[in-house]
C-alpha cells in the first residue's frame, strides 16, 4: 500500500497543475471550446517558454534583445487572454500575432540568408494557419491564408535586401501547405460539428424522457394505486360467487403488472438502481402469484451470477409479455423456462412454455403489427417486443423445436 501513496499524490499534482496552466475558464461551457482553449493554453506557453531557450541556444537573444522580449511578453499577455472567458479572442490575436513573425523575424540581418529566410517563410505562415482553422471560420480562414500570401509577395518584393526570386518559392510551399491545413481541419471541424449538434439533440431528447418519464411515474403511479386500492376493497366487501371472484382478481393481476410496468420506467436513466437478474426473478414470482398452478423456472448460467449486466431497462417488459402470452394460451397450468447465458458480451435469453404454440399459418409473421389469434385490436405485443429488443441492438426469434411442445422463443442483446 505504501508503494501506492506516492503515486497517488504525484496523480494529484500533476492534475492541479495542469488545471493551474491550462484547463480553460469555468465560463467556458462548450466541450468543442474547452478543448481547443487546453490546446491553445498548452501552445502559448510552450511558446513563452521554448522561445528564449531556442534564442539563447543559438547565441542571438542578447543581439535583438528587445525583438525577443516584446515577442515574448506579447505570447505571455494572450497566454494570460486564453485562461479567460475570452479565449476565442485569444485565438484569433494569437493567429494575426503568428502571420506577423515572418514579417518580425525578416527585419533581422541574421534572418536573411536563404535557408532562414525560407524557415521564416514557410513554418511561420503554415503554424498561422493551422491556429486559424481552429478559431476561424472556413471562408474566412480562406482569406486569411491568401492575404497573408499577398503580403508575403508584396514584402519580399519591395525589401531591398531579399532576393524576391529566392523567396518566392517558399511563399509558393507555405501557401499550399496553409491550404492543406485549412482543408483538413475545416473536414474535422465540419464533424465534430455535427457530433456536437447530435450531443445536444440526444441531451434534449434526454431531458425530454426524463420530464416524460416524471410525469408517467407520477400520475400514472398514483391512479393505479387508486384503482388497486379500490379493487382490493371491493373484494374484501364484496361476497361473490367464485365465478365472478375471478373478475376482481384479474383487475388485482393487472394492476399490480402495470404498476411494474411503472417502476421501471421509473428507474429510466438511473441504471445503478436496476437490477436485470433481479427483476426477472420478480417477473416469475409475480407470474406464479396470479396463478397458483403455474410453474415458471429461471435457470441462470454460473457466468451471468459474477458479471455486472445491464442489457437494457425495457427488456424485462419483453419477458413479462411472453408470461403473459403463456397466462392467455396455456392458462393456469402454464409450465414455462427461462435460461439466461452470457456469450462473447451477448446475453442470450431462452424462453420456452408448454402451450399450444405457434400456429404454422402465422409463424413467418409472427413479430408484424397485427399478428394474432386472440381477435381484433390485439396482436401488438411480439411486434413491441422486437421493437425493444432491436433498439438495444439485439434479435428475437422464434425457434422451430418440432421435437418438443409449446413456444420457444431466443433473445440476443449486447450487454455493457
Amino acid at each position: 500500500m505504501a508503494d501506492d501513496e506516492p503515486h497517488s499524490n504525484t496523480v494529484t499534482i500533476s492534475q492541479r497543475v495542469r488545471q493551474i496552466l491550462v484547463e480553460p475558464s469555468e465560463l467556458v461551457h462548450s466541450d468543442i471550446l474547452r478543448m481547443k482553449a487546453r490546446l491553445l493554453s498548452f501552445a502559448l506557453l510552450l511558446i513563452v517558454i521554448v522561445l528564449p531557450i531556442v534564442q539563447i541556444g543559438l547565441g542571438i537573444l542578447f543581439s535583438n534583445l528587445l525583438l525577443f522580449l516584446s515577442a515574448t511578453g506579447i505570447f505571455l499577455a494572450i497566454y494570460l487572454l486564453s485562461r479567460t472567458k475570452y479565449v476565442v479572442a485569444a485565438g484569433v490575436i494569437t493567429t494575426l500575432s503568428m502571420a506577423t513573425m515572418p514579417y518580425l523575424f525578416l527585419l533581422v540581418m541574421f534572418n536573411r540568408s536563404p535557408m532562414r529566410m525560407s524557415l521564416n517563410l514557410i513554418i511561420w505562415p503554415v503554424i498561422a494557419a493551422l491556429f486559424g482553422s481552429q478559431w476561424l471560420s472556413a471562408k474566412i480562414e480562406g482569406v486569411f491564408i491568401t492575404g497573408q500570401t499577398l503580403g508575403l509577395v508584396i514584402y519580399c518584393n519591395v525589401h531591398p535586401s531579399i532576393d524576391f526570386m529566392i523567396a518566392l518559392e517558399p511563399i509558393i510551399d507555405q501557401a499550399a501547405l496553409s491550404l492543406v491545413v485549412l482543408i483538413l481541419n475545416w473536414s474535422v471541424n465540419y464533424y465534430v460539428s455535427e457530433l456536437e449538434e447530435h450531443k445536444q439533440f440526444l441531451e434534449q431528447r434526454q431531458r425530454e424522457l426524463e420530464v416524460y418519464t416524471s410525469v408517467l411515474t407520477h400520475d400514472l403511479g398514483n391512479d393505479m394505486q387508486i384503482v388497486r386500492g379500490l379493487v382490493e376493497l371491493l373484494h374484501q366487501k364484496l361476497n361473490l360467487p367464485p365465478d365472478q371472484e375471478s373478475y376482481l382478481s384479474t383487475s388485482i393481476a393487472v394492476s399490480e403488472r402495470m404498476s411494474r410496468v411503472i417502476k421501471l420506467f421509473s428507474v429510466v436513466g438511473r441504471a445503478s438502481e436496476y437490477d436485470f437478474l433481479e427483476t426477472v426473478q420478480t417477473l416469475a414470482d409475480r407470474a406464479k402469484q396470479a396463478s397458483s398452478a403455474a410453474k415458471v423456472s429461471i435457470v441462470i448460467e454460473p457466468d451471468i451470477r459474477s458479471a455486472d449486466i445491464r442489457p437494457g431497462i425495457l427488456l424485462p417488459l419483453v419477458l413479462e409479455n411472453l408470461l403473459r402470452n403463456t397466462a392467455d394460451y396455456v392458462g393456469s397450468n402454464a409450465v414455462v423456462t427461462i435460461r439466461l447465458g452470457l456469450v462473447e458480451k451477448q446475453l442470450i435469453i431462452t424462453y420456452r412454455d408448454n402451450g399450444p404454440g405457434i400456429e404454422p399459418s402465422i409463424r413467418p409473421k409472427i413479430f408484424q403489427k397485427g399478428v394474432t389469434t386472440k381477435g381484433e385490436g390485439k396482436g401488438l405485443g411480439l411486434y413491441l417486443s422486437k421493437r425493444i429488443v432491436e433498439s438495444y441492438g439485439g434479435t428475437i426469434e422464434l425457434l422451430d423445436e418440432k421435437e418438443r411442445k409449446g413456444a420457444a422463443f431466443l433473445i440476443s442483446v449486447p450487454v455493457l
